[in-house]
């Protein structure tokens, strides 16, 4: 047997070494996805960066020995070949798996064992599928050395990885690329170590004059290094496109998350920021900022909504440099603010409302004007006020209103006994989310022939069903409605209401009357949006319908009443003219109206019979709407009494708690299932 040394192949080592570095450098990008994915996402990034690892390591190990030229014939074997990638495959899978979990000392050298493990492992796994024609072993001391250099080389390797996930920026890509570097050093540096521990003994008649490469042994590197190549590319632009469509899904986020004109958190961020501080709070205090510019009306009706813009912009900037870093800022839309004060004391929360008040009371110069504006602020303390976002968000929204009722420029805390003591406030504040969540919903009260024994129909009401003062009678909220001009969004929720219902089965053939605001029935999309109600609903029946509009509402404007009953009386709807005789001038306008049906007052059915002056005013309504060929409704029909003088008149309908009280939907089908049982009969319309 002799001994015989080799030389290496220079280019084959470059490459191999690059190899190492680019498979550390994508390997590790993958790993540092599997914190950030869930599900199937995390397990690929797991399995691709440990197969990409492994693929490195024994890509370097085969062509550290393909680079080295014996002076003999070698070969390989197949099968141990495999099992050395196997091997590397184990230990990195391992190595990135503790890297990926909380890093402990622990964790860290046991991952480094593991990288050292796998790179070593398959190193001398492979060794043994060398085939020449004598023996082959490892100087010891190289050898530990090999195995020493893969261990503390990982070790930096994944302390640098580590340090690269907590980072942004600039640094993040420095880590990465220092940590690659290493982990490329502990390949390398223990593969050519090792083979410098590597002594190879063979029989005379085996050793050739010189070193040689065999073109087998070329082709073989070439086609590992193309493939090896080509595996990093691919695993390479996976990466990329993986980083651009999490870009774009970070883009979405903050779309979604923040205000477009000022940049800061919008109301669905806040309230889920909201949502989870309060259920992670443990004894903290906090307090919860409802802000409101007073005059900024004004300045957008008068200079324009482009300069309003610039001057929310301005009050978010102006809001942000002062604000706590323990807060957090949101637009909930057009000039209102709200903000999560955490850790806040009462007496906190009231030298932040006064700061924000004066620093918002600073003038602002946009384009050369000076602006002036205030705020007005609410605010409800956690957890005095509330423990759910529902209940805090309410009440610092009521606190605000109370503040600019007290003159604006001002800053309310929300009180208990603000609920009992202010609640027309606390109401018009609360309408139109109450109509944007359903909390207005449609009664029915039964519309009966005054024989008392035929169902006609039904009127449709309003109430709204508050989620803390249960039903709220229409007195109470529509003239709110009327004054802060969410009555037409009021009106068009009914009538949507109206012809949902209307498409049951158990209301067909049921005649539904529904009152309109003087506000909707002047409105000029009045006739189309109930066109497109008819549209949307094509299983109605609309002449089963019936607007009823007061007699007030009538004569603001005869000419244009008749002009839109015109309109809706061409789509088939019926028309009721609802309090009749109320007016002065009910006869002199009635004639120009074409209507068809007269509701009587109610005013005037509660004092009969006794009343002889009502009811010689009920008996020449009834006697001009019979010569004018109108249907009569008697309201307010409450004892047997009015109901048998209102039969004698020979009224064609009578409505009032002499039948039923408004009804739930679901109590009318009941009180409607249980009238059918009794009564058998239909009536048509006069």
């Amino acid at each position: 047997m002799q001994e015989i040394t080799g030389t290496y192949n220079v280019t084959f080592v470059i490459v191999s070494v690059i190899i190492a570095m680019l498979s550390s450098y994508i390997a590790l990008d993958m790993c540092s996805r599997i914190n950030r994915t869930t599900g199937w996402r995390k397990l690929y990034w797991f399995l691709s960066s440990s197969i990409l690892m492994a693929l490195g390591i024994w890509s370097v190990h085969f062509l550290s020995i393909l680079a080295y030229k014996l002076p003999t014939e070698v070969t390989y074997d197949p099968g141990m070949v495999t099992l050395s990638v196997f091997f590397a495959f184990l230990g990195t899978s391992i190595a990135f798996y503790l890297s990926s979990i909380r890093l402990t000392v622990f964790g860290l050298i046991l991952g480094s064992i593991c990288m050292g493990a796998a790179i070593s492992s398959m190193h001398c796994i492979g060794m043994m599928g060398v085939r020449l024609d004598g023996m082959m072993h490892h100087d010891g001391l190289y050898f530990y050395l090999s195995i020493v250099i893969a261990v503390i080389a990982s070790c930096v390797a994944f302390l640098l990885f580590h340090y690269f996930q907590r980072n942004n920026g600039k640094i993040q890509h420095l880590f990465k690329l220092a940590s690659a570097l290493t982990m490329g050093v502990a390949i390398c540096g223990m593969h050519y170590t090792v083979m410098k521990a590597a002594v190879v003994y063979v029989n005379s008649r085996s050793v050739l004059p010189e070193p040689i490469s065999t073109p087998n042994n070329v082709n073989l590197a070439i086609s590992v290094m193309l493939v090896i190549l080509l595996t990093q590319v691919l695993a390479f632009v996976s990466t990329t496109t993986d980083q651009k469509l999490a870009k774009q899904a970070e883009q979405l986020h903050y779309i979604a998350n923040h205000d477009e004109l000022t940049k800061i958190p919008n109301r669905r961020y806040f309230e889920q920021e909201l949502r989870d501080y309060l259920e992670n709070r443990t004894d903290e205090t906090a307090a919860l900022f409802f802000m409101d510019l007073d005059r900024f009306k004004a300045v957008n009706d008068t200079l324009g909504h482009k300069f309003g813009d610039k001057l929310l912009q301005l009050v978010t900037l102006r809001l942000s440099r002062m604000l706590p870093k323990q807060s957090v800022l949101a637009r909930l839309g057009g000039d209102e603010f709200t903000l999560l004060y955490s850790g806040a004391t009462r007496e906190n929360a009231a030298q932040l409302a006064q700061a924000i008040i004066q620093s918002v009371e600073e003038p602002f110069i946009i384009e050369g004007r000076k602006v002036n504006v205030s705020t007005s602020v609410g605010v409800a303390l956690i957890p005095d006020n509330g423990t759910t976002s529902k209940e805090v968000m309410r009440f610092a929204d009521i606190a605000m209103y109370l503040a600019k009722e007290s003159g604006r420029s001002n800053y309310k805390f929300f009180a208990n006994e603000t609920l009992q003591n202010k609640q027309p406030i606390l109401l018009e504040s609360e309408l139109c989310s109450a109509i944007a969540n359903g909390e207005i919903q449609v009664f029915f009260q039964p519309k009966m022939a005054s024989t008392g024994d035929c169902l006609y129909g039904m009127e449709a009401l309003c109430r709204w069903i508050h989620p803390v003062h249960g039903i709220i009678p229409p007195a109470q909220f529509i003239p709110l409605a009327e004054k802060n001009g969410d009555i037409v969004v009021l009106d068009k929720k009914m009538i949507e209401l109206v012809f949902a219902e209307m498409n049951k089965k158990a209301f067909h053939g049921l005649h539904v009357a529904v009152n309109i605001s003087t506000q909707q029935f002047y409105n000029n999309h009045f006739v189309s949006f109930i066109h497109k109600q008819m549209q949307d609903n094509p299983e109605v029946d609309v002449s089963k319908l019936e607007i009823e509009i007061t007699e007030e509402t009538a004569i603001q404007d005869v000419e244009g009443a008749a002009q839109t009953i015109t309109e809706l009386k061409e789509l088939g709807i019926r028309i009721a003219l609802d309090d009749f005789g109320k007016g002065f001038n009910s006869l002199n306008y009635l004639k120009q109206l074409p209507v068809d049906t007269l509701k009587i007052d109610r005013a005037f059915i509660a004092n009969l019979p006794e009343d002889f002056q009502d009811q010689a005013i009920v008996s020449s309504i009834v006697t001009l709407a019979k010569k004018l060929e109108l249907a009569i409704v008697a309201e307010g029909v409450e004892s047997q009494e009015q109901l048998n003088w209102v039969q004698d008149l020979k009224c064609d309908y009578a409505q009032g708690y002499m039948f039923s009280k408004p009804l739930q939907t679901s109590e009318f089908l009941t009180y409607l299932q249980a009238f059918n049982k009794e009564y058998k009969k239909e009536v048509r319309p006069v």
